[in-house]
């Protein structure tokens, strides 16, 4: 588990879950860990997304060129006045 700085709350968790195989996920924690986002890579450019906080909602089959700017709008609903938040990866048991 990795503690970044808000300013890559979009950037980096697109660029490391492209890189990553089809059934990983990517859980992105606010710093005291009672709201999260968490990204899971389905397909080759395509994303389920989970919002877990102020809100529960369920985005299927987002598309890669989608994924940054709906992170942006999560980061101002979960992530209001953030400085610092968790990311933590988990692959998918093969």
């Amino acid at each position: 588990m990795s503690l970044l700085d808000i300013k890559h709350f979009t950037r980096t968790p697109v660029d490391r879950i492209k890189k990553m195989d089809c059934g990983d996920r990517i859980e992105l924690l606010t710093y005291k860990k009672d709201r999260k986002v968490v990204l899971i890579k389905k397909e080759e450019h395509l994303y389920d997304v989970f919002q877990d906080g102020f809100e529960i909602k369920e985005f299927h089959d987002v598309k890669e060129e989608k994924l940054e700017k709906l992170l942006k709008q999560l980061q101002q609903i979960e992530f209001p006045r953030s400085n610092r938040y968790f990311l933590e990866i988990y692959r998918a048991d093969k």
